[in-house]
């Protein structure tokens, strides 16, 4: 029996789950392969190794950076490439020592329709410990932006924290956001939404929105979804006194509004251990599903089921979470090798999550109990060599595109290799297993 205590169900997966490795013997797949859309091979964007996936409307765009130039294209949801556009980056993002560059990020408005304009966020050095954050948003089929905003500048000493800079678009391809923060500081992230042509709509804004430093708890992986339905922004929040469970961490989501303000807000206490930010997160039919992976000696790959309590019910109702660990990554040589967590899905009561590995992207499945259901599904792949792998999770599929390099020894290769393959497959998770 799994015990529970003030709404938090724990548990300790067997060892069937906790140090297996695959989606189990059952003779069906875990998934299926509902789209495999070649994308074309002489098309600079689809060669483009770090593209990635936005939604807008009902279907994508699809942008990335080649050296310094920046291609992008609509991408419809059958795999069809048009208007491909390509401009110089017009500013290098700084670099803070020891981290990744800041930016540049991608997202998108609508001029006359989803996704025909495209956003381009930049973090760039201003005076001594200062970083402005720059925002230029252009047309389909132009090299000229239409317009550059300076959202806002963030001050950040070099013993301050880790700066982070994180930008994404509303699935309905009208809306950017930019959010911008300084992690191991009691001070708030600020956020500020764009429309067409790059206007500002509200005022800048901050979260979790209070005016006083001593109410805003530390807080680290800053993240946004536009996984469906709508477009919202996630963090981990440090243990503190105003959380139910003081000494837990708690996940927290903001859904944001086409106004700029962020209505629908969920906090809950799970007990996350978190490396790299790797956390991935999406709504279910009762509340989110999480999956995360951590790099102790004991770890791996979690996930987590989280159950808000109804909103008309009393503070003694406490939210209802169940979390486990379902892969261990003893079971690929340690933390360094575990394929990397990309999404987690909703599949009728149990669900799926997506990693990229050494044979290309993967689809595992579990129950609710941290059980394996039906066999791994290997997205295609001549070699396992692939780049960057995006995702979109939707109410009834997962779009996913990546470059397939059959020739590539490696992904850190500078030039793409003869043969290169983009894809946009679509995952198909159905409520039962045959």
């Amino acid at each position: 029996m799994t015990p529970k205590v003030g709404g938090y169900v724990w548990s300790v997966a067997g060892l069937t789950s906790l140090f297996w490795a695959g989606c189990g013997s059952d003779p069906p797949l875990c998934a299926e392969v509902g789209q495999q859309a070649p994308l074309p091979s002489d098309s600079p964007l689809a060669l483009s190794r770090n593209a990635v996936l936005l939604r807008a409307g009902d279907g994508f765009v699809l942008a990335g950076l080649d050296g310094t130039t920046v291609r992008w294209g609509q991408l419809s949801s059958s795999g069809v490439l048009s208007g491909e556009s390509d401009f110089e980056l017009p500013e290098t993002p700084v670099t803070i020592t020891g981290e990744q560059a800041l930016g540049p990020l991608f997202a998108v408005t609508s001029k006359t329709a989803p996704g025909d304009q495209l956003v381009v966020v930049t973090g760039v050095a201003g005076n001594t410990n200062e970083y402005a954050v720059h925002a230029r948003v252009y047309d389909l089929g132009s090299r000229v932006p239409v317009t550059t905003q300076i959202l806002g500048v963030q001050v950040a000493a070099a013993n301050s924290g880790k700066v982070r800079l994180v930008a994404g678009s509303a699935p309905n391809g009208t809306r950017a956001l930019v959010l911008w923060g300084v992690e191991g500081q009691l001070a708030p992230i600020h956020y500020q939404m764009l429309k067409t042509d790059g206007a500002l709509v509200g005022g800048l804004g901050q979260i979790p929105g209070a005016s006083s430093p001593n109410s805003i708890a530390l807080w680290s992986c800053l993240d946004i979804t536009q996984n469906a339905p709508n477009l919202a922004v996630t963090l981990i929040e440090a243990p503190n006194e105003a959380n139910r469970h003081p000494l837990l961490p708690a996940w927290r989501r903001f859904d944001m509004n086409d106004d700029g303000s962020h209505g629908g807000e969920t906090t809950i206490a799970v007990n996350l251990d978190v490396t790299d930010c790797r956390i991935v997160s999406t709504p279910n039919s009762d509340g989110y599903l999480l999956a995360w992976q951590n790099s102790s000696d004991k770890g791996g790959t979690d996930f987590a089921i989280l159950t808000p309590a109804p909103p008309d019910a009393g503070p003694e109702v406490a939210p209802l979470v169940l979390t486990r660990p379902v892969l261990a990554s003893a079971s690929w040589g340690g933390y360094s090798q575990m394929p990397k967590l990309h999404w987690i899905a909703p599949a009728g009561d149990e669900f799926t999550i997506g990693l990229a590995g050494s044979r290309g992207p993967q689809v595992v499945r579990f129950d609710a109990y941290a059980d394996p259901r039906g066999r791994t599904l290997y997205l295609p792949s001549m070699a396992g060599n692939t780049g960057l792998v995006s995702s979109w999770v939707g109410n009834d599929a997962v779009y996913v595109t990546y470059l397939d390099m059959p020739g590539s020894s490696t992904r850190a290769d500078a030039a793409v290799p003869g043969g290169s393959q983009r894809y946009l497959v679509t995952v198909l998770s159905p409520a039962e297993l045959p």
